[in-house]
């Protein structure tokens, strides 16, 4: 297995980074066991930093720990991530109010770049990069959350809803779905520069529960 480069300082952060990186990109799949010794040689770190970072990803929901084996990724069942959209509505519907709220023109203008670049990317001639699409449609909604400046609601939502997220592919998307979510990501600019918090939160609710319908159907 060819795991990713960490990018980070710690030993721990950095065995982190590799394990959640690897099981966002599915080299670990749900029901899988994490080979400590893969990621101590790709992290270059020890296998005590490994264990270490095993424990925090587990607090995470990342992996579930089981003593004498290791660690299993957590195998999201479908029932389980239409629940977590459901929670993912309502939790970042409010942090979209609070963006609204206490944005700064400095993060409205990182908002609007981000929303043209993902507008960019989805009417690019050719098939569609869903990676790339992916990591900027991740950038603007984490742009969202830190212009809310809700320390605790950024954490809750990196515990309920980050990890079940690795299941979301732009790959599920056609070309129309794609188009709709980059207009949506432009209506919530919108709403948060006119600084109108139900506006943005309806906005917000609406854009999650017509992904939640792509990737589930109805």
């Amino acid at each position: 297995m060819t795991l990713p480069a960490p990018t980070t300082t710690s030993s721990v952060d950095k065995a982190c980074q590799v394990i959640r990186e690897a099981i966002r990109n599915g080299q670990y799949p749900g029901g899988s066991w994490i080979r400590e010794i893969a990621v101590a040689q790709v992290a270059e770190v020890s296998r005590t930093s490994v264990r270490q970072a095993l424990n925090v990803l587990a607090a995470e929901g990342y992996v579930e720990l089981h003593p004498n084996r290791g660690a299993m990724v957590v195998d999201w069942s479908e029932e389980n991530l239409l629940q977590v959209f459901d929670v993912r509505a309502m939790l970042e519907s409010y942090g979209c109010e609070l963006a609204a709220t206490h944005r700064t023109e400095e993060e409205l203008g990182e908002l609007q770049r981000e929303a043209d670049l993902f507008s960019t990317l989805v009417h690019r001639d050719g098939t569609p990069d869903s990676r790339l699409i992916a990591e900027s449609n991740n950038r603007f909604h984490r742009l969202i959350l830190s212009a809310g400046r809700n320390a605790r609601l950024a954490s809750l939502l990196v515990a309920v809803v980050q990890v079940p997220m690795v299941k979301q592919t732009f790959a599920k998307y056609d070309r129309v779905a794609l188009v709709r979510s980059a207009q949506q990501h432009h209506d919530l600019v919108v709403a948060i520069r006119a600084r109108d918090g139900a506006w943005a939160r309806a906005t917000m609710a609406a854009h999650i529960l017509a992904a939640k319908n792509v990737i589930f159907g109805s």
